[in-house]
């Protein structure tokens, strides 16, 4: 069985990086890490939430599911 993380450790990111989705910079998403794995996320019922290896595929992940949600 596969135990889940109670702790998870905020991570700092740099919204003004050239690299990073108009998305993000503009509603900057909390960024964490939880074991392995970054989460991208914003809201809360309706959250918009990503995840990756690293902390720009979370970051990506997160700007694919907010345009997603934008363009229903």
């Amino acid at each position: 069985m596969k135990r889940m993380s109670l702790e998870k450790e905020d991570v700092h990111v740099d919204y003004t990086t050239e690299n990073i989705p108009d998305s993000v910079k503009n509603f900057r998403p909390t960024v964490f890490r939880d074991g392995d794995e970054y989460c991208c996320i914003l809201g809360t019922e309706e959250a918009v939430v990503g995840t990756g290896n690293t902390v720009e595929e979370a970051m990506n992940d997160w700007d694919r599911a907010y345009q997603m949600k934008v363009h229903k």
